[in-house]
């Protein structure tokens, strides 16, 4: 018997793959493992700071694959989580983190030009942005003008 590809999820996987290497370009990092790390801390911070159906909805945009990363652990009671600025965003990420030396600005700069530049055709990432306080939207914003 002939084995048969699972070809969606060879597409999903090969389009996170794509995914983390962009995010691996725009962080200038060699450590595939760091990239992936990162990438799951700054997401799953994202998802717990956005009302649950905002998430929802981000998570749908998601290749299936990083759907997986998203979330990985999840639990929605108690969100959105209290994050009130950007040090504390990048606390949390910290704390997702199992390396604590992750440079979590360079690392959330990167993650968040890569969504803007791959969901940036809805407008679910405007209101993602919209979600998070202003010197996180500061901070994003700066991001993608890079």
């Amino acid at each position: 018997m002939a084995k048969q590809r699972f070809t969606s999820l060879d597409k999903s996987t090969q389009k996170t793959k794509e995914w983390l290497h962009e995010i691996q370009n725009e962080l200038g990092w060699t450590d595939e493992n760091m990239v992936y790390i990162a990438t799951r801390s700054v997401i799953q911070t994202l998802r717990d700071r956005l009302p649950v159906e905002e998430a929802v909805e981000l998570g749908d945009e998601l290749p299936m694959v990083m759907k997986g990363m998203y979330y990985e652990g999840y639990q929605a009671s108690g969100k959105p989580e209290k994050i009130k600025n950007r040090e504390e965003f990048f606390r949390k990420v910290q704390e997702k983190s199992p390396n604590k030396r992750l440079k979590t600005q360079e690392a959330t700069s990167a993650v968040f030009s890569i969504l803007e530049k791959k969901l940036s055709g809805g407008g679910e990432i405007k209101q993602v942005r919209n979600n998070m306080p202003k010197d996180i939207q500061k901070f994003w914003e700066s991001s993608i003008q890079k």
